[in-house]
């Protein structure tokens, strides 16, 4: 953390030190289109939830993926006062998720909204996954993406994501672009 005094990154937990956090407490990391919290529960119950940390997502000038950990991904996250904080997750498929919403905020697209292309697309990758609810996106790039909810990330490391379909705006493939993930 780099986080001089009054700034932002200064004032996370401390619960989110492994070497200081006791050892059955978990934290967890709640994002939604405002606000990011960070809560916290001494042992595996989440109904004993209580928030520690929390901030408007404005104040988050960027969030990047990096490769030091031994789980092989970490996020460093910058605020718009400019301290900062790198976090790792205890494993990778739940840090691709968390990285994803935070760096990049969506706008969930309905039916109606899709242009016919794109709504042949849908139908096919819906098809693939029946038992699953499917939700589209539109990414900052402009793309959409169109997602799996029920099913676990894989590592983003693999290359691939089955669950995850990237689309333009007549519904045609398109390479991945800053803000499409």
């Amino acid at each position: 953390m780099w986080a001089a005094s009054g700034t932002v990154a200064r004032t996370l937990p401390w619960q989110l030190d492994p070497g200081r956090c006791p050892e059955r407490y978990r934290t967890h990391i709640v994002i939604t289109d405002r606000r990011v919290l960070v809560l916290g529960f001494p042992d595996d119950d989440t109904t004993r939830d209580e928030v520690l940390w929390q901030a408007d997502r404005a104040g988050i000038a960027s969030v990047e993926r990096r490769t030091f950990t031994k789980v092989g991904l970490e996020a460093v996250i910058t605020f718009t006062d400019r301290s900062w904080c790198r976090l790792a997750p205890p494993n990778a498929s739940d840090h691709w998720e968390v990285v994803r919403h935070l760096a990049y905020a969506s706008t969930v697209v309905t039916p109606e909204e899709l242009t016919p292309g794109q709504k042949e697309t849908v139908a096919a990758f819906t098809a693939e996954h029946p038992s699953f609810r499917t939700v589209v996106t539109r990414r900052p790039s402009g793309n959409f993406t169109i997602e799996v909810t029920s099913e676990p990330d894989p590592d983003p490391r693999e290359g691939s994501d089955p669950q995850l379909r990237l689309m333009g705006p007549d519904g045609e493939h398109v390479n991945f672009e800053p803000g499409d993930l």
